[in-house]
């Protein structure tokens, strides 16, 4: 097996733990596709279709993932051999036949989704098709969050005296604010943060938080709170419950180096309490990095939080989400914009 047959086994397999929707699932390499032609030679392959079958495929019942998953995918793959005029693997078909004798309910139940990157992964049960409302986002991590993880990624991997560097978790306090399954604490506890802190505001969340952590192996790396950002009744900025406590209210001021948070701007009311909480974390850490991840699905939201970031005198540069992500699989559409915050004056 060459290394082109090796690198689309891989992609399948990483596109297919991660749950990417068949309509937008890729089965040739993004440096196959740089003619007007997509070449599918290497899925088109016997034994690369076995290598998918045995290693993706037919375990996946097995871990958990939706029947109607599995054969959606599936469905896809042999439309692209059979439109190639190629042979099916035997096992390949046969799976599609069986899976289609089976009725699959509409919607498909919460399942593992894995995201594999570098020489590790994170698996978080997520319901993919849920609709974002109130006290439902934390069950599946947005395509903000997978931006984000991105970024983190690219900036781990270049080397310490790269100009280019602007972030090093190592050793690095993280607090990330709305952090629903916890995808970018446990990227950076994965990454070799000394500490994270995944808030949530809804307790639900949080204590769901915990499950995730532990099956993901890094329980003594992150730690969960439940965060209110601002405080409507009047205490101060930054009401939070202690991890074992559900009574004592208190001002988070645990020292912090990096801020992160992943489409948390879709209100403009919650972005006024958010802007609030880092007025009152960046006077406690005057150094600390703060990196949020927007989805730009109202140009009018997205303008309310950069004008109450000016109220409180918070400059940004805008990172450009990666159009051709090498980790995770999103969409770029709406645009997704990393704005790195910082004090204009101090």
């Amino acid at each position: 097996m060459n290394d082109t047959h090796a690198a689309t086994i891989s992609l399948i397999e990483r596109q297919f733990l991660q749950l990417v929707p068949a309509s937008r699932f890729q089965f040739a390499l993004p440096s196959s596709a740089t003619s007007a032609e997509i070449k599918y030679d290497a899925v088109c392959d016997l034994e690369v279709q076995q290598e998918v079958y045995s290693r993706v495929l037919e375990p996946a019942e097995g871990r958990g993932i939706a029947p109607a998953y599995i054969v959606a995918i599936v469905k896809a793959m042999v439309a692209v051999i059979e439109n190639a005029g190629e042979e099916v693997d035997g096992d390949v078909f046969m799976l599609m036949i069986n899976l289609l004798r089976h009725p699959t309910p509409p919607v498909p139940p919460p399942g593992p989704v894995t995201y594999k990157f570098l020489d590790t992964s994170i698996t978080i049960t997520e319901t993919r098709n849920l609709i974002s409302g109130y006290g439902t986002t934390g069950f599946r991590t947005w395509e903000a969050s997978l931006a984000l993880g991105e970024y983190i990624i690219s900036q781990h991997l270049l080397p310490s005296t790269s100009p280019d560097r602007a972030l090093d978790l190592s050793s690095k306090r993280v607090l990330e604010l709305g952090a629903g399954t916890g995808f970018a604490s446990i990227l950076c506890a994965k990454l070799g943060s000394r500490l994270a802190v995944a808030t949530d505001g809804f307790e639900e969340v949080v204590l769901r938080m915990r499950g995730i952590l532990e099956s993901n192996q890094v329980e003594e790396l992150v730690e969960t709170r439940v965060y209110k950002w601002g405080n409507s009744s009047g205490i101060e900025t930054g009401s939070v419950l202690e991890k074992e406590s559900r009574e004592e209210e208190y001002v988070y001021n645990e020292p912090v180096d990096l801020i992160l948070g992943a489409d948390i701007t879709f209100d403009a009311e919650g972005c006024n309490l958010l802007v609030s909480s880092f007025d009152q974390l960046e006077r406690q850490n005057p150094s600390v990095q703060i990196l949020i991840s927007a989805t730009i699905r109202n140009e009018e939201t997205i303008a309310a939080f950069e004008t109450y970031l000016a109220e409180k005198n918070f400059a940004f540069t805008v990172i450009p989400a990666n159009p051709h992500p090498k980790w995770f699989f999103y969409d770029a559409v709406p645009e997704i914009r990393i704005y790195s915050l910082y004090r204009a004056t101090k």
